[in-house]
């Protein structure tokens, strides 16, 4: 009774099939089939180059797996060859005696790669006679081209499976920045409160805003932290509502220390009875903390932020202007892009990047243009909330 070892692959009715098991499988039944040999089999590489039994078609007793002397020597063959011939080699008689073959024949691409090894075995010895030997020639170079484009495809598949996984890699690095910069945030103002602190102490006007604001800011890196462990809610949820002066107000108390250390004022200009705006309170935290970091990074010495406000239909509009050289009119739109800076000597970073991410998900829109008097303006339009 004839057995065949093989694992099929589902393909489509009609169609040839084009992996190199379904090739192999295929071609040692059809050898079998024309030589009437007793068994016919494919050796190949593994994965891990190591031999193995890819495909074969056999009567009664199923086939052994080669070990690593008996494939090199079927490969170095130059073609179809009967194994017991005389002159051949102890490994390959070694090789016809252990598994009851008579004939081998390399499967090899035009670039000499080895693809495979096709054996052919019968008691009577026929397998070894001319006829069923050139059968056994026709099918391995038959063979060699298919083989060799099943096996470019499964490497282009391979790769792709391995550009994927890099890029899923390069998506966790890229989140693992975007998670740091905004927990560098918070640390950076509790930094400079604690630096205040020794010379502040007796202030208990200070200590109590200290103690708030510390509390405040590590609260916020608990729960950016929280979104990446838990997913507890959307970034952005329908019911988010912020008064946009007391959040505009708090952030510049925030970074006041972080000016002055640089010489760079900070002022303010808000439109009174504004509404608020349907973005989170961190959210729009982390929006202004943004701006107006890198607003007085620009700014020079002895010079001023502001950020100013004011209503339009439907939306709050917050603008943000620094001191500095600006940006050149061909290069707004890719401040916004991650790494990218207009810095000299200054490694791009993903603050802005952020800023758009956070407003374009809230519906709004944030945009760049030069300042009157120089400089850059950053214009932020967040949805206002709707009065029920």
């Amino acid at each position: 009774m004839r057995s065949l070892l093989v694992r099929r692959t589902a393909r489509a009715a009609g169609n040839e099939p084009r992996d190199a098991q379904s090739l192999l499988a295929a071609a040692v039944a059809r050898l079998r089939e024309r030589t009437r040999s007793e068994i016919v089999v494919a050796w190949a590489p593994g994965e891990d180059g190591s031999p193995r039994v890819a495909a074969a078609a056999f009567a009664d007793r199923p086939p052994l797996a080669p070990n690593a002397l008996e494939f090199e020597a079927a490969i170095r063959l130059p073609g179809a060859c009967v194994l017991l011939a005389p002159g051949s080699n102890a490994a390959l008689r070694g090789l016809a005696g252990r598994h009851g073959l008579a004939a081998a024949a390399p499967v090899k691409s035009a670039d000499g790669q080895t693809l495979a090894v096709l054996l052919s075995g019968a008691p009577d010895g026929s397998a070894g006679r001319p006829r069923a030997l050139a059968a056994l020639a026709s099918t391995a170079n038959r063979l060699a081209l298919p083989l060799a484009a099943a096996e470019a495809e499964r490497r282009l598949v391979r790769l792709d499976s391995e550009v994927r996984r890099l890029d899923r890699l390069a998506l966790l690095g890229r989140l693992t920045l975007d998670i740091a910069h905004e927990v560098r945030n918070p640390l950076v103002s509790v930094k400079t409160f604690l630096q205040l602190l020794p010379e502040r102490l007796a202030d208990p006007d200070f200590t109590s805003r200290f103690r708030g604001v510390v509390m405040d800011e590590l609260e916020r890196t608990l729960r950016l932290l929280d979104l990446m462990i838990e997913s507890p809610r959307p970034l952005l949820a329908a019911n988010d509502a912020t008064p946009v002066a007391q959040t505009i107000t708090c952030v510049l108390e925030l970074l006041q220390p972080y000016a002055r250390q640089r010489g760079v004022s900070l002022t303010a200009n808000l439109a009174p009875g504004l509404a608020q705006v349907a973005f989170a309170e961190d959210v729009l935290r982390q929006v202004l903390l943004n701006l107006l970091m890198n607003a007085i990074d620009a700014t020079p010495r002895d010079a001023a932020v502001s950020v100013a406000t004011s209503a339009r239909e439907g939306a709050i509009e917050l603008v943000v202007c620094d001191a500095g050289p600006g940006i050149a009119p061909d290069l707004r739109e890719r401040v916004f892009e991650p790494f990218f800076s207009t810095r000299d000597g200054h490694h791009g970073g993903i603050g802005l990047a952020i800023a758009r991410s956070l407003v374009e998900q809230a519906h709004g829109r944030i945009r760049v243009r030069a300042g009157v008097t120089g400089g850059a303006v950053f214009v932020v339009e967040l949805p206002a909330v709707v009065a029920s």
